[in-house]
């Protein structure tokens, strides 16, 4: 398994938060260092939220800490309900305080409100593990990049200012060797991504990760019935 390190400097002393998905913590040396900004890129229909509500849920069926999930592209019951589909709880999370919803679904409508670190989130205490999901309509508001970039910045400022390990998700929006970086993978400390390379194909990669020695190969996953299970002993052909 080859493996590159980013930031050495850390490795030695920076703790690991397993992500509940052991093939990517092997690709992840362990886990995601903690209090980390990572963020989770990939095309739509690839996996996003259901690796970060994966995350969330092993971090607190396993581990007791509390996890919020930051939803702005779709409501609390639609993700209850298809997270219970994939074996994940996250009702009785909820009732135990273990598992807090943010809805911030009309933060993305109305552009007075367009800086992430405004939400209020009720006086709940923030927990160990913090989920955003998604900024890309947030994005998407801001056309030129001299815009995107500092709005995203503010995002992730406030999401590292909690202490908290938080995943961050947002679209891919080209693929390709020739590609350009999105301003977020500049600014997030761990990139993930996830794509579908042919039908039938997922692949998992980590482009960076400070911190920490990573897999840099993409490797495949599959969707189970229980969540995401990744393959991280297989490589993908063409």
């Amino acid at each position: 398994m080859p493996m590159t390190t980013e930031g050495r400097e850390h490795s030695a002393s920076t703790s690991k938060l397993p992500s509940g998905i052991d093939g990517l913590d092997s690709m992840l040396g362990g886990g995601i260092p903690e209090g980390r900004v990572v963020l989770v890129l990939g095309e739509p229909g690839t996996g996003k939220t259901i690796l970060c509500s994966q995350y969330l849920h092993w971090g607190a069926t396993e581990r007791n800490e509390n996890g919020v999930f930051i939803g702005m592209n779709e409501p609390k019951s639609r993700l209850v309900t298809e997270m219970r589909d994939l074996g994940m709880d996250l009702a009785s999370l909820e009732k135990k305080r273990q598992f807090g919803y943010v809805d911030a679904t009309e933060v993305r409508r109305i552009p007075e409100q367009a800086r992430v670190g405004r939400i209020p989130v009720g006086g709940k205490e923030l927990g160990l593990a913090i989920v955003l999901d998604s900024i890309s309509d947030l994005v998407f508001r801001f056309p030129r990049i001299e815009e995107r970039r500092p709005a995203i910045l503010d995002i992730v400022e406030a999401l590292q200012s909690t202490g908290a390990t938080c995943l961050l998700t947002s679209e891919l929006l080209s693929t390709g060797e020739t590609r350009r970086l999105q301003p977020e993978e500049y600014l997030a400390e761990g990139v993930i991504m996830l794509r579908i390379v042919r039908k039938g194909v997922r692949t998992i990669q980590i482009s960076k990760m400070r911190g920490t020695k990573i897999d840099t190969a993409p490797r495949p996953f599959v969707i189970r019935d229980n969540g995401i299970e990744v393959l991280a002993r297989e490589e993908v052909y063409a």
